[in-house]
């Protein structure tokens, strides 16, 4: 993959004074919507008591939080996050419980803003300069809009931020390292994300490939020697996670593991399916994701790999499915057999 690059003559029906008034004042209004509703969400949260909102953020970072605990982090099996996720928040604590308020959801909002354009960017091409235009607010609309989004403002979570990481990788840092290096960070944050390896690789960039791989590996190796116990009951004994946080058969769980058990499987045999379904949908989601990349449309392949990470992982809440969201550009593309395919 590479840098996505938007051109847009000053043709295209637009060239008169009228038409670039008029489109002028769409712009404006589509930001104001997307400005009012930034705002609504930042009300809704922030006026609600504060027992009943950044419930998880509370639980990890608050007085009395799993990150202040002397013992493990994983002793209540309340904190899902990695032990390199762990070594990070550790310092933040005191900062994030004096912040737990309108500064943490603000930042989660600008953090939304910044995916919003990114996506908006890297559009396949080509889009007309109408779509160029207007498709930023829109986009950051929709996702406030979201469930995911506003799941994650509601809880507090982080889960917009290997998202966030996946895209400026794939499309806005230069240079295949400083790639590598972003999704290198995002799969210390959230392992599952390593399917983008694969990805880069078949793609191209194979330097981002190993960059990434080698970032992961040594933000692991630094939280293993920082954190081990805790290393050691997250990759051994719990298998990258498994059984932390929430019941893993609940609704909410949005992976193929949580399916399974919904479905009564349990014990050997779930564990061989989903080792089986996850390989399956994982080969067939890089196969399909490396053909949309040939195809021009980079960023559908980027979230058609997002989807595959949330069905391998073994749970996945709401908050994390901004995969979905992304892969509502494969009603873009220049080939019709497979536009036909990606709602799958």
């Amino acid at each position: 993959m590479a840098n996505v690059e938007h051109g847009g003559g000053p043709g295209e029906g637009f060239g008169t004074p009228d038409a670039e008034g008029r489109l002028r004042a769409a712009r404006l209004a589509l930001w104001a919507v997307a400005a009012i509703l930034a705002v609504r969400q930042l009300t809704a949260v922030l006026t609600t008591p504060s027992g009943k909102r950044l419930t998880d953020l509370e639980t990890w970072v608050g007085p009395n939080g799993v990150l202040h605990v002397k013992g493990s982090l994983y002793d209540s099996t309340q904190f899902t996050g990695t032990p390199f996720a762990g070594l990070v928040l550790k310092p933040l604590t005191r900062a994030a419980a004096a912040a737990l308020g309108w500064s943490w959801t603000f930042a989660t909002l600008l953090l939304v803003v910044a995916l919003g354009m990114i996506a908006a960017r890297a559009l396949p091409q080509p889009v007309s300069r109408r779509t160029s235009l207007l498709a930023a607010p829109v986009a950051i609309s929709l996702l406030m809009l979201s469930l995911p989004v506003r799941n994650a403002l509601w809880l507090g979570q982080t889960s917009i931020i290997p998202v966030l990481l996946v895209l400026l990788g794939c499309f806005t840092v230069r240079g295949e390292r400083a790639s590598g290096l972003c999704l290198g960070l995002a799969a210390a944050l959230q392992p599952t994300v390593l399917l983008f390896v694969p990805l880069l690789w078949f793609t191209g960039r194979r330097r981002a490939a190993l960059s990434g791989a080698g970032t992961f590996a040594a933000l692991t190796a630094l939280a293993w020697a920082a954190l081990p116990h805790d290393s050691v009951t997250y990759w051994l004994q719990h298998t990258a996670g498994v059984g932390l946080g929430g019941k893993a058969d609940a609704l909410g769980n949005q992976s193929l593991h949580g399916a399974l058990l919904r479905l009564g499987l349990t014990g050997p045999l779930e564990i061989t399916l989903f080792l089986l379904l996850g390989a399956a949908v994982s080969v067939l989601a890089l196969r399909r994701a490396v053909r949309y990349a040939r195809d021009g449309q980079l960023l559908l392949a980027v979230a058609i790999t997002g989807c595959a990470a949330v069905a391998v992982s073994p749970t996945t809440w709401q908050h994390q499915l901004l995969w979905l969201l992304l892969a509502v550009v494969g009603r873009v593309g220049r080939r019709a057999s497979d536009r036909s395919v990606w709602p799958v």
